[in-house]
């Protein structure tokens, strides 16, 4: 059996640059994907396409078992042996696969005429082949995320985001607006970067052996306490476009998945910071990771509030010339989700400290549990009288709640008090010094001398 692998310490600012190269070449992936698909597809076309993505998403989320929070927590802190923890993935990758297979296509007519209008049975095949790897690539990520090899994630992460458009591209021209075809390019991506993380995996941390009882028993104990408030979240993360399917049609869908999509997109700001200080929250101690947590907050309202009032301000022109004038009334609920993605991506910092810092995966559960209870019978009634517009405020609100739950529990520690989650020009003076010291601490080819 091999010995498990000690955790990658790299630099913050080195471990966030790498991680925010490969942030911004999927964003730009994504974008280019979103357009081409948009463009090809039509908003029918859209709106299918994201229903299928999301059905598999949503499985694969639940049916983990929270397995991917224990993955990032106890790479971080060694707890078990890794091999066994990589076995554990593989064997819950498959489980899920299967039951997750089982329950779309054995219950496929319920869906079809509910929350996945316009999947047909072949698409939804691709559905079910995907849910195994999407599983195995989470828990496998954040172990690999939780154990600091962020360089060599970030460097599959852009292989990936290449190779994505040029796949997508055939296939949306060969589709003729079917999404048949762009959701199997998808899966091709899928089963090719889970394939990667299992090669890494094995590699550089630890062969996959046969978990025993006692790290079955301790994983799936942390992973549940913390799971509901996982399904929370993607509750009142996806369920107004679950009410938007069921209530406003396929082309409703196209627009308002756009828009939330391109919204989300402001995560990429904020995952390159999730990302690099994972390890460093799930290992430092009690008082420098409070500060840590911090300090995070302050950097990302810094540098994410500015982008979204632009954003928002030029949310029509961005629609139209991106997309088409078909989603121009997709601005409006775009701009509206704007505040809540900020909220949400600083959310989630505040929610891996409070799970990998204090260890309280219960409290994430209550906060994400309540906000979904008291969200679901809004989105409801938003989507019946304010249509698009009706479902973005409300995901809004419910991103700006759950944001300033965070920030209570952060401020509640003896180490930080509310003027440490205030940006300074102090703040504004040391991000630049931290981009300074990133981007040297960056490999540069430098030209051979001529002789």
């Amino acid at each position: 059996m091999s010995e498990p692998s000690p955790p990658q310490r790299h630099s913050l600012p080195r471990a966030t640059f790498l991680a925010l190269q490969a942030d911004v070449v999927t964003a730009v992936s994504a974008l280019v994907v979103a357009i081409i698909v948009a463009r090809g597809l039509g908003t029918a076309g859209r709106g299918v396409y994201f229903l299928a993505i999301l059905a598999a998403t949503m499985i694969a989320l639940v049916g983990n078992m929270g397995l991917a929070t224990t993955a990032i927590v106890y790479g971080a802190k060694q707890r078990f042996p890794l091999g066994e923890l990589h076995g554990l993935a593989i064997t819950f990758s498959l489980i899920v696969g299967v039951l997750g297979a089982a329950l779309l296509l054995g219950f496929e007519d319920f869906w079809v005429s509910t929350v996945l209008g316009g999947v047909d049975h072949q698409t939804m095949l691709l559905v079910a082949i995907s849910i195994a790897p999407l599983v195995y690539g989470q828990i496998a990520g954040a172990m690999l995320t939780g154990m600091g090899h962020v360089p060599e994630i970030s460097l599959m992460r852009i292989v990936l985001a290449i190779v994505t458009p040029i796949i997508t591209i055939p296939a949306v021209l060969v589709s003729d607006q079917d999404p048949f075809w762009p959701v199997a390019a998808w899966l091709a991506t899928t089963v090719g970067f889970a394939a990667a993380l299992g090669w890494y995996a094995g590699r550089a941390i630890a062969r996959p052996t046969r978990p025993s009882r006692a790290v079955i028993r301790e994983a799936t104990s942390f992973s549940l306490r913390g799971h509901v408030g996982t399904l929370a979240h993607q509750g009142f993360l996806r369920v107004d476009v679950l009410f938007v399917s069921a209530k406003l049609g396929d082309s409703a869908v196209g627009l308002y998945a756009q828009a939330s999509v391109l919204a989300e997109r402001m995560s990429t700001l904020g995952h390159a910071v999730y990302s690099s200080s994972a390890a460093r929250l799930g290992s430092d101690p009690p008082a420098a990771a409070a500060q840590l947590a911090a300090e995070l907050v302050r950097v990302l309202l810094l540098v994410m509030v500015p982008v979204a009032i632009v954003l928002a301000v030029l949310s029509k022109p961005i629609m139209v010339v991106l997309f088409g004038s078909d989603f121009g009334p997709a601005a409006e609920p775009f701009a509206i989700l704007l505040p809540g993605a900020v909220c949400l991506t600083l959310w989630y910092v505040l929610g891996l400290y409070i799970m990998s810092s204090l260890h309280r995966p219960g409290t994430t559960t209550l906060i994400q549990g309540l906000a979904f209870v008291i969200s679901a019978p809004l989105y409801w009634i938003a989507v019946q009288e304010w249509g698009l517009n009706g479902a973005a405020t409300v995901s809004t609100l419910t991103y700006a709640t759950v944001f300033a739950a965070g920030l209570i529990i952060l401020e509640r520690s003896p180490h930080v008090s509310w003027r440490d989650l205030v940006p300074t020009m102090h703040d504004v003076r040391h991000m630049a010094e931290l981009g300074r010291r990133g981007l040297a601490a960056l490999p540069v080819r430098r030209p051979a001398r001529s002789r």
